[in-house]
């Protein structure tokens, strides 16, 4: 065990949840001015910071780290009015970032979601349908959105019929999406939808029937928009409440920050619930987000190069900031075709070019290889006339990049943000893509070549955004029912590294998260277990028990 020991401290002269977001002047040679507000003693605490060093205890003062060491020294910088926590020989982290969210999305209806994350029970899913259903108001739907697969179900795995899903909760419309592949509807959600047998569906996917005609309950593809459009809307009272109960559930699972990526139905009005809890100083978790075209700019190259003109990025913002643009910068880009037309290259050249002179981080979802190297090509281009190592350009999801694009991303200077997306995938999804999909996204393949990347969930329709799930799946390489679905594992310090100093990288505040050292935020969170020592297969079973914020408890067990 590494050991690390320094005095180093910070004078901060604003207190409060504002204060901890102020960057304070450096003085990190002063000695304290006053005692330290809060230690925490007799620890295990990975700093994760260059050397990844363990020390035994940390003191805070006005919400960033004053000094770390051992208990001796630590207790030396009490005063008289200092709280004291004995952990117990507990291991503490620093704050969990998630590099790749849909956070807002999934906020507008936590609420009436359930999460089967990790539940390996038919009945015991069945069971929580029914749980959240007595918690809601009548005619309110409950809603079950990615994150598992029906392998998980150790009890029954085969596909949902019409009949279960009513014996469930018959008078309670509820809807469960698994991915973006395919839904269920029980009877009284289609019913509500105007969905009967003799419904025609033409378009892609299917409106899944037996061999009588009648309904299955089973929509594919497109055909979920079926049923999906008629889920209520949320009112603005409810939102709040849901944002908060979406926040407390990840400060649950030692998520501190999260990059929000947007989504295909994220307005900027969908960010107004965190513009309140964020002027109400309610605000707990430290939300970042992108600049999305979808609904708010428009699509066309030119709306997006105006976009970028008209808007600034924010890289000072501490609880709530907007830097980035993406998930999707261009939809040819993303989409299929794989190839892209020449027109369409040159159109994400000129964005591209706007975004570098205006100091834009751009955030493009990239999963075949076949795209990255166009657009690497494009990037290598712009480089050329605005050099953009320093903009943190990152590449989303990497599925299937190639050792190749790899090297020449390194030397863009660009990020690579890996996400647990597949850690679920289906043994279907897996046989199809063979050998390859064990190699998808190759983690080691980037950590060996010295990118620099970092880990996220791509949560929550896809994904669970239990940072342990995708820390436990990068490191083992086995999905939540015990399968192997990825090769190219880590170590668990580099996986840890990559939840945490990588992403605060990727977020431009390196300065202030990803580590616990002295004059950083006191971000962190206390474990239920040893993160180091516990086997490979219970690291996605790991707990906060307590998880703070700039040195104010979010969530606490204690």
């Amino acid at each position: 065990m590494r050991s690390y020991s320094t005095l180093a401290t910070m004078i901060l002269t604003l207190t409060g949840l504002a204060a901890c977001d102020v960057p304070p002047e450096s003085t990190a040679d002063a000695p304290a001015a006053t005692a330290a507000d809060w230690i925490l003693t007799n620890g295990r605490i990975l700093t994760v910071d260059a050397s990844f060093s363990v020390v035994q205890a940390i003191a805070i003062q006005h919400g960033r780290v004053l000094a770390i060491g051992s208990d001796a020294e630590i207790m030396a910088l009490a005063g008289p009015d200092t709280k004291h926590t004995d952990l117990s020989g507990r291991t503490v982290v620093p704050g969990l970032i998630d590099n790749h969210m849909h956070f807002v999305r999934a906020a507008q209806q936590w609420y009436r979601h359930v999460r089967w994350d990790g539940i390996n029970s038919r009945a015991q899913a069945f069971e929580m349908i029914k749980e959240r259903a007595r918690a809601l108001n009548r005619g309110e739907w409950v809603v079950v959105v990615g994150g598992w697969n029906f392998a998980q179900f150790h009890d029954n795995s085969e596909l949902f019929t019409l009949s279960e899903l009513d014996a469930v909760a018959p008078d309670i419309p509820f809807y469960i999406q698994e991915g973006y592949r395919r839904g269920f509807a029980n009877s009284a959600a289609l019913t509500a939808a105007g969905i009967s047998d003799e419904t025609v569906f033409e378009g892609p996917g299917t409106l899944v029937k037996d061999d009588a005609a009648n309904l299955t309950g089973q929509l594919v593809g497109s055909a979920m928009d079926l049923v999906t459009a008629f889920i209520p809307a949320v009112a603005d009272d409810v939102w709040d409440a849901s944002l908060q109960d979406t926040i407390m559930s990840l400060h649950q699972m030692g998520l501190t920050t999260v990059y929000d990526v947007g989504g295909n139905s994220v307005t900027p009005a969908h960010y107004d619930a965190v513009k309140r809890a964020t002027a109400n100083d309610e605000l707990s978790m430290r939300v970042f987000y992108t600049l999305n075209n979808f609904n708010s700019i428009g699509g066309s190259a030119e709306e997006i190069i105006a976009a970028l003109k008209n808007h600034s990025p924010d890289l000072t913002g501490l609880r709530f900031a907007q830097f980035g643009y993406g998930e999707t910068v261009y939809r040819p880009m993303r989409a299929r075709p794989w190839q892209v037309s020449q027109e369409d290259l040159d159109k994400f050249q000129a964005i591209a070019i706007t975004a570098a002179e205006n100091g834009w981080q751009l955030n493009e979802h990239s999963q075949r290889d076949e795209k990255i190297r166009d657009m690497l090509s494009v990037f290598e281009r712009v480089n050329e006339i605005n050099p953009i190592g320093n903009l943190r350009w990152t590449i989303a999801h990497n599925d299937a990049i190639s050792p190749e694009s790899v090297k020449r991303a390194i030397d863009l200077g660009m990020v690579f943000a890996v996400h647990s997306s597949r850690r679920n995938v289906t043994p279907a999804s897996m046989q199809n893509a063979g050998e390859a999909g064990l190699h998808m996204p190759p983690a080691r393949t980037i950590h060996e070549l010295g990118g620099i990347w970092g880990l996220g969930s791509d949560a929550t329709t896809v994904a669970s955004p239990n940072p342990f799930h995708t820390l436990g799946w990068v490191v083992s390489g086995r999905s939540g029912s015990g399968d192997r679905t990825l090769v190219e594992t880590v170590s668990r310090e580099a996986a840890l590294t990559a939840h945490t100093r990588t992403n605060a990288y990727t977020l431009f505040r390196e300065d202030d998260l990803g580590s616990l050292e002295p004059g950083k935020l006191a971000d962190f969170a206390v474990l239920d277990r040893d993160y180091l020592t516990v086997p490979e297969e219970e690291i996605e079973n790991l707990r906060s028990i307590m998880t703070v914020v700039g040195g104010k408890v979010a969530y606490s067990e204690l």
